[in-house]
């Protein structure tokens, strides 16, 4: 590769040995062949991998391109390490519905966490097993969602819930302070009273909402309460709550990507 700088022109020469060319050429071997494995159902879900030492002798290859191998099938989701175990196949998880149209009846003094529930007789209800509450900054996303500056206070609401042992969403809720300084939204600890309420005391009955829907990457608080071993997408749905002339809270529901279906029901639906 050449480069000029100025007026002086620099080379550059890339080696790759031949070892390292089929070192890597090799994982990826072993990677694919595993994976066909898993797919088809040779490797059946739950089932342990071989260990590294027969795998390595499988494939006539060193342990260290074997760990190559099965970290690439980590990052793809189709493996898990379990600590001292050893490696097994992905377990798929049957994602939970989320009918979009549920909302909370605040009047009836639900939290705004009781939106956006999963569905199914089996499934019960989510409880929230740790909430925090914190004064920030807007940034650019939320004071557009809320209509004010970059950089304004505001209060943040977060409620982490659980499906019983099992995380299931986290809830985010952002307030501007000029409406809620100085009432129970803007101090720690669980309101007595469902948020809409408040705000409905205070003259911001809600009465429309606007619904964002998107994918993007977990990031560091929703890998801890997922418990995310790999980079996974989550999926955000973002709601912007109206009174009658302006954005009074914004609420992202976050969950897992591979763990949710996001429902929209309209008009009548005949009971299966």
């Amino acid at each position: 590769m050449i480069w000029l700088t100025g007026a002086t022109y620099v080379s550059y020469t890339y080696v790759t040995s031949k070892e390292e060319h089929v070192a890597g050429a090799k994982y990826k071997q072993i990677a694919d062949d595993l994976h066909e494995q898993i797919t088809a159902g040779t490797l059946r879900p739950g089932s342990q991998l071989p260990t590294e030492p027969k795998l390595a002798i499988t494939y006539d290859a060193s342990r260290s391109t074997v760990r190559l191998a099965i970290g690439l099938l980590i990052q793809q989701g189709l493996v898990e390490t379990r600590q001292g175990m050893g490696t097994y196949v992905t377990e798929p998880a049957t994602p939970f519905t989320v009918v979009l149209s549920r909302e909370e009846d605040w009047q009836a003094g639900e939290p705004v966490d009781a939106a956006l529930q999963p569905t199914g007789e089996q499934v019960g209800a989510p409880t929230a097993e740790k909430f925090q509450a914190e004064t920030m900054s807007a940034d650019g996303e939320v004071a557009i969602a809320l209509n004010v500056a970059v950089g304004s206070p505001i209060v943040l609401r977060r409620t982490h819930l659980y499906l019983g042992k099992d995380p299931w969403s986290l809830v985010v809720s952002y307030y501007p302070m000029n409406i809620v300084k100085g009432t129970a939204l803007a101090q720690a600890g669980q309101s007595a009273k469902s948020a809409s309420l408040i705000l409905a005391e205070l003259g911001h009955e809600p009465v429309g909402y606007r619904y964002d829907i998107y994918a993007r990457l977990a990031d560091a608080i929703e890998t801890a309460l997922f418990q995310l071993s790999r980079p996974v997408p989550v999926t955000v749905v973002s709601r912007t709550t109206y009174d009658t002339s302006q954005p009074v809270r914004l609420t992202r529901y976050v969950y897992r990507a591979d763990r949710i279906r996001l429902r929209h029901e309209i008009g009548k639906i005949p009971a299966r």
